[in-house]
This record gives C-alpha cells, structure tokens and sequence, in this order.
C-alpha cells in the first residue's frame, strides 16, 4: 500500500514539473516494491517505467532507456510477453528512441508494440499512437 501511495505521489509529482521529487517517489516505490512483493513484479516494472517517463521530460533519454529496459524485462516475466503493458512500455521506448534520434531503433519498438495491440484487437487509445507512429516511420524510411 505504501509503494503505490509513493507511486501516485510520484506521478502528482511529474504533472506538477516537479521531476525531482518524482523520481525520489518512484524510487522508494521501487525499493518498497521489491522488499514487500519481490524483485519481478509488475508494480516494481511499473514504477520503472514511470521513472523512465520523468527522465524523457528531462531529457535525460539514456537514462530513460534503461529504465524502461528493466520495466520491460520484469512485465515480460511476470505478465508474459503478450500483454497490454509490454506493447505499451514498447511505445514508450519508441518514442524516447525517435527523440534521442534513433529511428531504426524506434521502428523495432513500434512494430513490435504495434503486433501485440492487433493480436490483442485494440486499435483505440495507444494502440492508434503506435498505428500512427509506424505508419510515419515507414512512410519516411
């Protein structure tokens, strides 16, 4: 319960610009996730990938990676490889790649994502976002 309270104070944290303060909560998150419920749970890849989502506002790209790397691996193993969340922390990858200019990179992220959402038959919300975004990058090469 405390985790998700930091989690949520996190996330308050990041609309408000307060990007420091964010991570801070995102990382206690983390640690309480990992103590309380395990190393590989999808709470503790969550929080990671909101830990990702305040370092692209700060444009600390790398770094934003990396964390959805993790997130990514940890939804993988505790949720399978075909879930909503995967396809989702694949958009997120997507786009940090295109901003840190690396579009071969994001066209990797975004196929992926994109097959998951049609075999999952969504095509609303973030499945659209990542519909759109290939389209781009294969019209553009």
């Amino acid at each position: 319960m405390e985790g998700k309270f930091l989690a949520n104070i996190g996330n308050v944290y990041r609309d408000q610009g307060k990007l420091e303060q964010s991570l801070e909560m995102f990382e206690k998150a983390v640690r309480i996730y990992r103590k309380t419920l395990g190393p590989e749970t999808a709470e503790v890849a969550r929080a990671l990938i909101n830990m990702g989502h305040t370092l692209q506002q700060q444009t600390k790209h790398q770094e934003a990676m990396a964390k959805y790397h993790q997130g990514l691996a940890i939804f993988r193993s505790a949720l399978g490889g075909e879930h909503d969340l995967v396809a989702g922390t694949l958009h997120s990858m997507a786009v940090c790649s295109l901003r840190m200019g690396d579009k071969a990179g994001a066209l990797e992220f975004v196929r992926e994502a994109h097959s998951m959402f049609t075999k999952m038959g969504l095509s609303h919300g973030q499945a659209q976002q990542v519909a759109t975004i290939l389209e781009a990058l294969e019209r553009t090469g």
